[in-house]
């Protein structure tokens, strides 16, 4: 089947490249309703960003390793190879996620309700509260990058972003929008129940691998399994409360999703 048409995997699963990363430019003829039809693509291409940035990592680690410098130079490297892995993504996806991370940091902490908390939410500058959202998530992820590429471990920074926008899928899934037309509009059109379900398979599948071909105990595993369930409950709660989601809160939910996984299958 051509790579033109809207209902191909192909064309589908570029649509969601060229939306979640800068490493495809989109397809002419790409509407608003192709990115609906990409959602279950989501998770696949965090894959391959997670495939990009893991490789950016251990090149740097393999640049920069010098066995003779001891444990606080191993520590040393790890850390940069981290950072490199965090540059690779911002670049990768343009820091999409973690302006919607900051947005809704600043409207949920400012006390806002009704249209205020929207116009918090829509307003392009950093206030406080979104800047301390930032700086405990890019700190956290920093921190849980360093730990895992110290141990050696990559098959978490590697499904990592796949997880995250699996997240994301479960959130559309069972939200409103508060917009039709805008971003979580089109996102909550392209999800279902069913596609959340398969995405409970995919995160199945992300575990028993992270069991396999990591370091991570199995007691870990119910955990960061619990853990997911209340970030998403809690930001489901959020939109219930304002009136449905949008784009920032599904940002928000991919980029703290990483984060958790990240932490926990250290």
């Amino acid at each position: 089947m051509a790579l033109a048409s809207v209902t191909s995997w192909p064309g589908r699963f570029h649509d969601a490249l060229a939306f979640l990363t800068r490493l495809v430019p989109p397809r002419p003829c790409c509407t608003a309703d192709s990115l609906s039809a990409a959602m279950p693509f989501f998770a696949p291409v965090g894959l391959v960003l997670g495939a990009l940035c893991t490789a950016a990592a251990f090149l740097c680690l393999w640049l920069f390793d010098a066995p003779d410098t001891g444990f606080a130079g191993r520590c040393l490297v790890a850390a940069l190879a981290a950072w490199a892995w965090m540059l690779c993504e911002i670049w990768a996806t343009r820091g999409l996620h973690w302006d919607g991370l900051s947005d809704l940091g600043d409207a949920t902490s400012s006390g806002a309700s009704g249209e205020r908390f929207w116009a918090v939410l829509r307003d392009s500058r950093l206030g406080a509260f979104g800047a301390l959202h930032l700086l405990v998530a890019f700190s956290g992820l920093w921190l849980a990058l360093t730990w895992q590429l110290a141990n050696g471990q990559w098959i978490a920074p590697l499904l990592a972003p796949a997880w995250g926008r699996a997240a994301c899928i479960w959130l559309a899934a069972y939200t409103v929008p508060h917009d039709e037309r805008s971003l979580g509009g089109l996102a909550c059109a392209g999800s279902s129940p069913q596609l959340a379900r398969w995405q409970v398979v995919l995160a199945t599948g992300m575990l028993v691998l992270v069991l396999l071909l990591g370091n991570c105990p199995f007691w870990r595993l119910p955990l960061l399994a619990f853990g997911q369930f209340l970030l998403i409950h809690s930001l489901i709660d959020t939109t219930r409360e304002h009136g449905g989601v949008s784009g920032d809160f599904l940002g928000a939910c991919i980029q703290w999703s990483q984060l958790w996984f990240l932490l926990v299958t250290v």
